[in-house]
């Protein structure tokens, strides 16, 4: 299973490397950048600062705050697609994808709030069950948009299902990607550091806003990956079959 969801993520990667971060880029990127200029310019804080700035500068950050969710959900949802088609080799439709995306909104909030919280509570009761909570969710999302039909709470039921079995390997993925992520985001962010004192804080928010969507389209991708390999491994079904509801 491990080698399983790294050989579909980076057969993926390598196939629609533009595709996949070409999207997350106008999508999410672009949108992110502008509007996080805007805040600092508005504000003079930065994105890091967001919570703070509710209390003092009221609606625009709010409204910023908003709308990053949003645009974040629709990322979420089209680079989804994007993958799962991309996996099964079936064509993929922007309008559609797109359409879908803005359906999924509310639905995939309140789907992330749940998880969320089960998650939260799990960690409270000692950690470990935090942790295999968070395996045992980690493709209700993904699950949710694949599968089209499928409501929130099969969406969990599903992932619980899904992952039983499987959770030591998915562990393993996880560690190894937030590894990989790390070392990417730190070559990434190298330069920003050494030069970040000669640089306008436009800028390097830009920037950081950039690295961190780019961040955000590669783990998707494996977390598409996982499901895909979950499913064939579980219900033995053609890997094309996971692009159905697409179709």
């Amino acid at each position: 299973m491990f080698s399983a969801i790294f050989n579909r993520s980076f057969e993926l990667l390598g196939r629609h490397f533009v595709l996949v971060f070409g999207t997350a880029f106008f999508i999410m990127g672009l949108p992110s950048v502008l509007g996080a200029l805007y805040l600092y310019n508005l504000t003079g804080q930065t994105t890091d600062s967001l919570f703070e700035s509710l209390f003092t500068e009221g609606w625009p950050t709010a409204l910023y705050a908003v709308l990053s969710v949003a645009l974040y959900l629709i990322n979420y949802s089209v680079i989804t697609e994007i993958a799962v088609t991309g996996i099964a080799r079936t064509q993929w439709r922007l309008g559609e994808a797109l359409r879908r995306s803005l359906v999924n909104i509310v639905p995939l909030m309140i789907l992330f709030v749940l998880c969320g919280l089960m998650i939260g509570l799990g960690f409270l009761l000692l950690i470990v069950p935090g942790i295999i909570l968070m395996l045992a969710l980690s493709v209700a999302c993904t699950a949710y948009i694949a599968e089209g039909k499928t409501g929130i709470f099969e969406a969990i039921q599903r992932s619980f299902d899904l992952t039983r079995g499987h959770r030591w390997s998915l562990l393993g993925v996880y560690l190894c990607l937030g590894l990989l992520q790390w070392v990417v985001g730190a070559i990434a962010e190298a330069p920003l550091i050494f030069v970040g004192e000669g640089l306008p804080q436009p800028l390097l928010i830009g920037a950081s806003t950039l690295i961190s969507t780019m961040s955000d389209a590669f783990s998707l991708v494996f977390s598409v990956a996982a499901y895909v390999c979950l499913r064939q491994a579980k219900e033995g079904q053609p890997t094309d079959s996971a692009a159905d509801v697409f179709n």
